[in-house]
């Protein structure tokens, strides 16, 4: 009997699995290639024994890549966020208990999420309505059950009502990063829920939590007017999406953006299903682009700009730090007043531009001086007297500077020419989408333009282009592009995935080396003793008490404050633009700095220079404590020698008690790198191209060198050479202490 049962058992499933192969035959005969999106006309639908078969096309895009700092640490990216809603009817019979054990702690966390909503509505609607609705859900069970049909449907009717049932707990706002449901949120809520049956695991606490992502600035305190901006547009199907328009987001945003492949999807009898021609086709993801602003840089200037616009209360202020070598902006700020406080809001460094006022004067000096009918020690005609014009530059002199242009220039045209050969109006491709370009009028015989122009009005200048010049005259002539990106990586490829952004030189000379020499002087004398004074740092005003130095050491920032009236509706008002360019330290610059102070009626040596002091002094102090702590961790190397006749360079290590073996005694040394186990030499040879500067070299070889060239040389100065300047066959040798 029981071998009996097994067999029609066997028999029974044998018959199943033949019923089986058979239909799955059948409907791979008749509906197959329909499944593989096969035989489907464009745009229209199949109908096949009773099923309807249709394509839709949809676009699958690679997550953006994201921007960081200097040290690659993320500034923006996408992240998720939810939105989220409490159903009851997710809630199953058998987790009902445990729901509302952990009920107030779900409470609790949808407290800190919508803080605005007072706890009692969670208690009213959530954890007092729940076993109502259980009570209401289970009636409606039992009559779904009744044999009487119109029970039935009753309760159909009440139980399809009561799945509808939910509480709106978040939806995250894109523009509002105070409203998000955050993925901390949800992590919360599982975990609280960890016991929560398989069957219902998606909606733990009874939470569907509907998953997107947005674009956000992870780390504070960095400009997103500079990182990037965006519009929320709804796309053709309704559902919002950004569209990126401004700052680094815009100008990079074909690199940033993922790769978009055009994908098709089944629809069967209005049912979606996924093509297995694209399970394997996955987009790259879009590159990630690393910025050359310095997280400890960009607080220390930010926080610099904030503390002073509090206290001048000012409509808006600006700040940026850059490196002079490399045109690496280093810090960025802009901020605005709003509702009391400061924020980034808008970008008015690159984005905007303005009458940069006495800022100016510096490009006027440089343009006088190049002619060679002027030079800062001739006297003009001032507003309070006469005085030499570095005098008058120092105490930004309107009419002083204005007559060392005429007599330079004659005219307005000529002037303009000038600027413009200077490369004041260059191109400077700045790496933000909605980036503006200086607008001179030049073009005029109006005296009244001619005047205005040289100290800085009727003239529209953006602030980078202005500390880009300012930069050009710290970097002795060499004017460099400004950067905001240092490079771009792209994530998708194992080698060669790093595209390096080498620094740019717009110019190579923004004007001649001598002129460079005194305008610097001239920048200096503005901080020691002229419109900026009360930015002179403790060590430069030590040396002046020092009655043993012959004259004081350079001070720490050499630059020039800038007013200008705000011309609003045509009209100049009260309140002033009050900017101050510099750069530090003097006697070696590093950074150039902009501070613009917009909407004060203070003057730019009282509102905007002590702000490029604060930042200089601080950021010079946590270089020198880094500085210090890697000399700790180095260990202590023989000195090295950049040019020397081989006799001197042997003497000279032999009184260190070095041996120098491979020394060739008899000729020039170019360079010789020494430690503690090895002395390594190369002989000195002159390039195929161009001539070297011999920077740091001793002027006695450099001349014996040169002349046995063939040049006669002049030698100006004294100390090391700082450089030489070649004119045909005469070698102009500059030395500096």
């Amino acid at each position: 009997m029981f071998r009996t049962k097994i067999k029609l058992l066997f028999l029974g499933l044998f018959a199943l699995f033949l019923c089986a192969s058979i239909r799955m035959i059948y409907i791979k005969a008749t509906f197959g290639k329909y499944y593989k999106g096969e035989g489907i006309p464009k745009d229209s639908t199949v109908i096949v024994k009773n099923r309807a078969f249709s394509l839709e096309k949809f676009q699958e895009q690679g997550r953006r890549g994201n921007i960081c700092s200097d040290d690659e640490t993320i500034l923006v990216a996408n992240i998720y966020i939810y939105d989220l809603y409490w159903y009851p009817s997710k809630i199953s019979q058998v987790d009902s208990s445990l729901f509302m054990a952990k009920v107030d702690s779900l409470i609790d966390i949808f407290c800190q999420i919508t803080p605005e909503k007072p706890r009692s509505f969670y208690e009213r609607n959530i954890k007092k309505a729940y076993p109502k609705y259980r009570e209401a859900y289970n009636i409606a069970q039992t009559k779904i059950k009744s044999n009487d049909k119109n029970v039935r449907a009753e309760g159909l009717k009440e139980k399809a009502q009561l799945e509808k049932q939910k509480v709106l707990i978040r939806v995250s706002g894109l523009n509002n990063n105070k409203k998000w449901v955050k993925q901390k949120h949800i992590d919360a809520i599982d975990e609280l829920f960890a016991q929560w049956s398989d069957s219902k695991s998606a909606f733990k606490g009874g939470c569907q939590k509907d998953k997107r992502f947005v674009r956000r600035q992870l780390s504070g305190g960095f400009p997103i007017s500079v990182l990037g901006m965006f519009d929320i547009k709804p796309d053709k199907y309704g559902v919002d999406e950004m569209v990126f328009r401004k700052g680094l987001e815009g100008f990079y945003d074909e690199e940033l953006s993922g790769e978009i492949i055009p994908k098709q999807i089944l629809k069967v009898n209005n049912n979606t299903i996924r093509l297995r021609k694209n399970r394997h086709i996955d987009p790259q993801d879009g590159k990630n682009v690393v910025t050359t602003i310095n997280s400890d840089i960009q607080r220390i200037a930010k926080s610099a700009l904030e503390r002073q616009l509090y206290l001048l209360g000012a409509k808006f202020g600006a700040v940026i730090v850059m490196e002079v070598k490399t045109g690496e902006i280093k810090a960025i700020s802009n901020l605005d007043l709003k509702n009391g406080r400061y924020v980034e809001k808008s970008e008015h460094t690159m984005a905007e531009k303005y009458e940069p006022g006495s800022t100016f004067k510096m490009i006027s000096l440089i343009a006088a001086l190049e002619t060679g009918k002027i030079d800062t020690g001739d006297v003009v005609h001032c507003e309070k007297g006469d005085f030499s014009l570095a005098r008058a530059f120092e105490i930004s002199d309107n009419e002083g500077l204005f007559e060392a242009v005429k007599r330079s220039y004659g005219d307005l045209n000529t002037f303009g020419f000038a600027l413009k050969t200077m490369g004041l109006t260059l191109d400077l491709n700045v790496e933000i989408s909605n980036a503006q370009k200086p607008t001179l009028k030049t073009r005029t015989s109006s005296l009244a333009d001619f005047k205005n122009i040289t100290h800085g009005y009727s003239i529209n200048v953006p602030p980078l282009y202005m500390l880009a010049y300012y930069n050009a005259v710290a970097n002795d002539g060499v004017y460099v592009r400004p950067r905001l990106v240092k490079k771009i990586v792209n994530p998708n490829l194992d080698k060669h995935n790093v595209e390096i952004m080498e620094p740019e030189i717009v110019k190579d000379r923004i004007c001649s080396y001598q002129t460079v020499k005194k305008v610097q002087k001239c920048l200096e004398g503005v901080v020691t003793h002229g419109t900026a004074r009360r930015i002179r740092d403790e060590l430069y005003l030590a040396s002046l008490r020092d009655t043993t130095l012959h004259e004081p050491i350079s001070p720490l920032i050499a630059g020039k404050t800038g007013t200008a009236f705000q011309n609003i509706g045509g009209k100049y008002v009260n309140t002033k633009n009050s900017s101050f360019i510099g750069y530090f330290p003097a006697d070696a610059p590093k950074y150039t700095c902009y501070v613009l102070i917009s909407g004060s009626t203070i003057d730019a040596g009282a509102a905007a220079a002590p702000i490029c002091k604060e930042i200089a002094e601080k950021l010079m102090a946590h270089l020198n404590e880094f500085a210090q702590n890697n000399q700790n961790n180095v260990s202590q190397k023989y000195p090295s020698c950049a040019l020397a006749y081989g006799q001197d360079l042997a003497c000279f290590y032999q009184g260190l008690g070095i041996k120098t073996p491979h020394l060739k005694d008899d000729a020039f040394i170019s360079t010789t790198v020494g430690t503690a186990n090895n002395i390594s030499s190369k002989p000195f040879e002159f390039p195929r191209k161009g001539m070297p500067s011999f920077k740091g070299c001793n002027v006695r070889d450099v001349v014996f060198l040169l002349e046995q060239k063939g040049y006669k040389t002049i030698v100006r100065g004294v100390g090391k050479v700082e450089r030489v300047e070649y004119e045909k066959k005469t070698a102009y040798v500059y030395l500096k202490n």
